[in-house]
């Protein structure tokens, strides 16, 4: 059996040989370059395409920044009214009423606080006012106004004695305009002297025309005492 194997194997290689000197070693290395060829030809067509790696990444959608305009990291306001030293400050968009009156020196005493929001939040360009405390107007007594009477000239009526004549009237007080008045008429004012007068003057020119008499309470040197005394003897109309 084994001898019978060997023989086939013989011609086998005996045939093969025939067949190879028959076609040429350079037709054989040939057709082999040409299937190769061939071979890796149509695995670079009939191979799958590769999946785009786009595709296994999550597309992430960014929403387009809105158009609302950012607020300013830095406001200026008008702080006005019974504080210490009134005028335009700058402050912080995250600022409160009561940081705008700190910045303005503090509250005075005579600030009515109870009546505002001092936690309310403030804008740019806003004007913050402090009120002042109401105080209750002292009763004065002050003589009629008498209009002034025609008279006829006659001969001096004779007096007898124990009778007198009469006394003339009081004449009206007149009031002091504060928007126009000089320093001289202002110190004339009962209870204000020659440095009172310019401090009003120079508020005047600062701060602008008195909207009211109770103004006044913002002038360095004037309190609640003196702005009673005061009141019915100026104006500002």
């Amino acid at each position: 059996m084994a001898v019978m194997e060997n023989i086939d194997f013989q011609k086998l290689l005996r045939r093969l040989r025939q067949w190879v000197a028959f076609i040429g070693p350079q037709r054989i290395i040939a057709s082999c370059c040409t299937a190769v060829l061939l071979g890796g030809i149509a695995w670079f067509v009939l191979k799958p395409s590769p999946v785009p790696i786009d595709a296994y990444v999550p597309r992430v959608t960014t929403e387009s920044a809105t158009s609302t305009p950012m607020s300013p990291a830095i406001i200026t306001v008008h702080v006005a009214g019974a504080v210490n030293s009134p005028g335009v400050y700058r402050l912080p968009s995250s600022a409160r009423v009561v940081d705008a009156v700190a910045s303005a020196g503090g509250a005075l005493r005579s600030a009515d606080l109870e009546s505002i929001n001092l936690a309310q939040t403030i804008t740019d360009t806003e004007q913050i006012y402090i009120p002042i405390k109401k105080v209750s107007r002292p009763r004065v007594t002050t003589a009629p106004r008498l209009r002034p009477q025609r008279t006829t000239p006659t001969t001096a009526p004779t007096t007898t004695p124990g009778t007198s004549s009469g006394s003339a009237g009081s004449q009206p007080t007149r009031l002091i305009n504060l928007n126009t008045a000089t320093a001289s008429e202002l110190d004339s004012l009962t209870g204000v002297g020659p440095s009172t007068a310019k401090a009003i003057i120079a508020y005047r020119t600062k701060k602008g025309s008195f909207s009211k008499v109770e103004d006044l309470l913002n002038v360095p040197g004037i309190g609640p005492a003196k702005l009673a005394a005061l009141r019915d003897q100026v104006t500002v109309g």
